[in-house]
């Protein structure tokens, strides 16, 4: 795991990193800066059709193993703690 929080809150809205965006959707941190990069000039950042189909699919995955619909930030740490195993 990188020191970079995997998200903040800023003015109450939390602020996804890259690793937090690429484990809510399983893709490579890579895969998700590039499109992020791609992205820079609006004022915020569109997912692709197929990523939110990729979170969906995780989002179930991970209700299930815990037992309930977790929060975001629940979810993302869930994923990070089983990324880092």
């Amino acid at each position: 795991m990188t020191g970079e929080p995997l998200y903040t809150l800023v003015n109450g809205e939390p602020m996804l990193s890259h690793r937090a965006v690429a484990l809510l959707t399983g893709l490579p941190t890579d895969v998700v800066k590039a499109e992020w990069d791609r992205q820079a000039a609006t004022a915020t950042m569109t997912w692709p059709r197929e990523w939110a189909k990729r979170g969906t699919r995780i989002r179930k995955e991970v209700s299930a193993a815990l037992g309930y619909e977790p929060s975001m930030k629940e979810a993302i740490d869930y994923l990070a703690a089983k990324a880092d195993r």
